[in-house]
C-alpha cells in the first residue's frame, strides 16, 4: 500500500506500530532520532511520515522536524502526522490537539494522542493518504 517512515524513540511503540502498519499491507522504515532529517526521509522517499514530538535530546525535537520537514522544497508534500504522548508526558498546563496545526506552530497534517487503537491509526492514515493524492 503505502511507504511509511516511523520516526521515534520508544522501541516498543516502534515494534506495536510496525507490526499494525507491516500487517496492513504498509512498508515500514524507521528512523529513532530526528538528526540529518531531510537527507534521511529524501532516502526513503516516503509517502507519509508518522512523527512522535518528545525525543531524548530534545522535548520538542517532533516539532522542529515537523517545521523542517514542511519548509524543505523536497519535503514539503510528504502528509505528516503527529502521534505523541506529549500531552501526558510533559508537565505543561496545557495539551495539545489538531487544533493546534498550523503553518508556523505545528505544520502537521493529523495529530492522535498514544497509545491510539490501531483501527483509528489505520483510517487516518488512509484519509491522509486519500488527501495526499487529490
Amino acid at each position: 500500500m503505502a511507504r511509511i517512515l516511523l520516526i521515534d524513540d520508544d522501541q516498543d511503540i516502534i515494534d506495536s506500530l510496525t507490526l499494525v502498519l507491516a500487517g496492513n499491507g504498509h512498508a515500514v522504515t524507521v528512523r529513532m532520532d530526528t538528526a540529518d532529517l531531510v537527507a534521511g526521509v529524501r532516502q526513503t522517499d516516503p509517502d507519509l511520515v508518522i512523527l512522535d514530538i518528545m525525543f531524548p535530546e530534545d522535548a520538542q525535537a517532533g516539532f522542529k522536524a515537523a517545521r523542517l520537514l514542511s519548509q524543505h522544497p523536497a519535503t514539503r508534500e510528504i502528509p505528516i502526522l503527529v502521534l505523541s504522548a506529549v500531552n501526558q508526558r510533559s508537565n505543561l498546563s496545557f495539551g495539545f490537539s489538531e487544533a493546534d496545526i498550523s503553518a508556523d506552530f505545528m505544520p502537521v497534517q493529523a495529530f492522535l494522542e498514544k497509545p491510539v487503537e490501531p483501527r483509528i491509526l489505520l483510517e487516518r492514515i488512509d484519509r491522509l493518504l486519500r488527501q495526499a493524492q487529490h
